[in-house]
């Protein structure tokens, strides 16, 4: 399947927010050499990307992805709808570093381990530890973008 990427129209068709090309050139200008196919990774990057809460409505009910959104304010200014932010754009681009160097958010992990000893090394885990790897440079990417708690019910005030 061919990368078809989202203009901000409300494809039907659209499967990510950026190019193979934007990918490949955002991590090379990061000094990182992608080893998976980039559209494979694109394609992991946006099943994660689709299970978020973000802030807003979509804009059309028939859009194959969660952007264009209407309703949207970030730093308090309103986003058209025909716009795909760059913070959400960076995010799948981070996602896609992150997945090819091993560090995928849709991989199931437990803690199950308590406690660990080999000779003197030890290791034990925090009763309240995350339960899945966190990649904080794609959450701190992203965070303008989502709903925050209250199962996407919050909202901004401004106060003209």
């Amino acid at each position: 399947m061919a990368i078809v990427v989202e203009t901000g129209a409300g494809l039907t068709n659209s499967n990510s927010y950026v190019t193979e090309a934007e990918v490949t050139a955002y991590a090379s200008d990061r000094g990182v050499t992608l080893t998976e196919t980039v559209s494979v990774l694109i394609y992991k990057a946006m099943d994660y990307l689709q299970t978020l809460d973000y802030i807003g409505t979509k804009y059309s009910e028939e859009q194959a992805l969660l952007w264009p959104r209407d309703g949207v304010y970030i730093d308090g200014y309103y986003i058209e709808r025909s716009t795909i932010p760059q913070e959400l754009k960076n995010g799948q681009m981070l996602l896609c570093m992150s997945i090819d160097a091993g560090v995928d958010p849709m991989t199931s992990l437990t803690r199950a381990t308590k406690k660990e000893k080999l000779d003197t090394l030890e290791v034990e885990y925090m009763d309240n530890a995350a339960t899945r790897t966190l990649i904080t440079s794609v959450d701190n990417t992203l965070k303008k973008l989502l709903a925050s708690g209250n199962n996407g019910l919050s909202f901004n005030v401004f106060r003209a």
